[in-house]
Formats: structure tokens, sequence, C-alpha cells
């Protein structure tokens, strides 16, 4: 399925302490070595509501904490700079999927945030957008997830790959759909009811979609290499073509 619209500039960098909202109507996805933030802990904190506090306290995981601090804390000082406002005063409202937006009468600001082992990705822009990211790496039954959870279509195409090929084919294929799910505000329950690009000699795509919730003006994909070795897939709304640079 080919979106319609205009190729969208995608602006990949490594995340400063006080990210920007990008200008016009281009994205900007920002990578974080969560090893490394750019900004000090006390600091994240402080940009959290009292609520975000007893959740980050709520996780028993110290690395889990770690990455919802910093994820948290780093796009509440986007929308805050966005917004002209103290990064713990801005409003956010949830989806039923959980799905954190800006709350109603905000700027159109979209924003969409994941994080795998080592590496968090925060992207914004002003159409729907949604992030995946994943460590590249042999999965023992990559088939049989890839049959259990992806179209039928997708699975043909992942058993015709050869097999030094499916590793990666099974990866684009999760987090190009996961950040289409995301960019949309749906579940995983909708992981079948759409159909992606899985032949890594081929660009990522949406090649089909037959849930009601992933309706909108089409989507564009586009992936990246975060470290060298975790794979992005970005999902933009209504773009014709993600030019990412």
């Amino acid at each position: 399925m080919t979106p319609g619209g205009e190729r969208v500039r995608v602006s990949v960098a490594a995340c400063p302490a006080r990210p920007r909202a990008p200008a016009g109507d281009a994205v900007t996805a920002w990578v974080v070595d969560l090893a490394r933030p750019p900004v000090p802990a006390e600091e994240l904190l402080a940009r959290l509501t009292p609520e975000e506090h007893a959740r980050a306290v709520r996780y028993r995981i110290a690395k889990a904490r770690d990455q919802f601090v910093i994820g948290r804390g780093l796009l509440r000082g986007l929308l805050g700079d966005a917004l002209g406002l103290d990064p713990a005063a801005v409003p956010l409202a949830y989806l039923p999927s959980g799905k954190p937006v800006l709350s109603a009468g905000a700027p159109p600001l979209h924003f969409n945030i994941t994080h795998t082992d080592g590496v968090l990705v925060l992207v914004a822009g002003a159409r729907r957008v949604g992030v995946d990211v994943e460590c590249v790496r042999e999965m023992a039954d990559a088939e049989g997830l890839v049959a259990r959870y992806f179209s039928a279509a997708e699975a043909t195409t992942f058993r015709e790959l050869p097999n030094e090929q499916r590793a990666g084919a099974f990866f684009r294929g999760w987090t190009c759909k996961e950040a289409v799910i995301k960019a949309a505000g749906a579940t995983v329950g909708c992981l079948a009811e759409f159909d992606v690009e899985l032949d890594p000699a081929r660009p990522p795509r949406v090649n089909a979609v037959r849930a009601p919730q992933l309706a909108g003006h089409g989507w564009a994909l586009a992936e990246w290499l975060a470290f060298g070795t975790a794979t992005v897939a970005l999902a933009v709304e209504g773009a014709s073509e993600l030019v990412v640079e």
C-alpha cells in the first residue's frame, strides 16, 4: 500500500539534553545510549510528575526503572520546550492502548518512544509517528513466531527466504509492524491484520491493511541501525516516502 502525501525528511541524531520539536513537516529521531543519558538522573527525575515518580518506584528491576525515568524525562523535556512549559507541567493523556499523547487543546505535535537493551529512541513530528527498536539476534523459533503472530502473506514470504536472511527478516517485520501499531495507537492484536515487506532486498513498506484500527492516510516506513546492532523502524502517517538523514 503506497501512502499518499509527500516525501518527509527524517533526521536521526544523538539525543541532546533538551531535544526540540522539528520544524515544518520534518520528523526527528533521537537515539540515546541508556548507559550514558544526556541528562543527569536527578534532573530527569525532577521533570517527572508525582504520579510518574510513584510509577518509577514501583519498578523492582533497576534497569526497567532507569529506562522509564530516562525516556519520560527526555520526552517531557521535548514537550516542555515545544509548549513553553515546565516539563513536569506538560499535560499528557493516554489512548486506550496506553500510548501517551498531548492532552486536547495542545499544539499538534506527535511523538513516540521505544527502547531495547541499552538503546532508547524518541521521535517527534507533525504527523502521527511510531517507532520500535530491537537488537537483531538469532531466534530459536522465528518461523513459529511468524506463523503465530504475522499474517499469512508474511509467513509465506518468510519461508521462501534463505536461512541466513531470516533473522533480519523477522526483526524487520516485528519492528515495522510495532512501529505502525504504535503510530496508529492500536494494540498488538492487530499484528496479523496488515502486511509489511519482509524481504531485505526490498525497501520497507506496508503492503496491505485490513484492520480498521490502522486506517488513516497510509503509512510510510523507514529503517536504520543504531549502534551497529539495533534495528530501528519508523512509521509516519500520510507520507509517500521517508528520507533518512
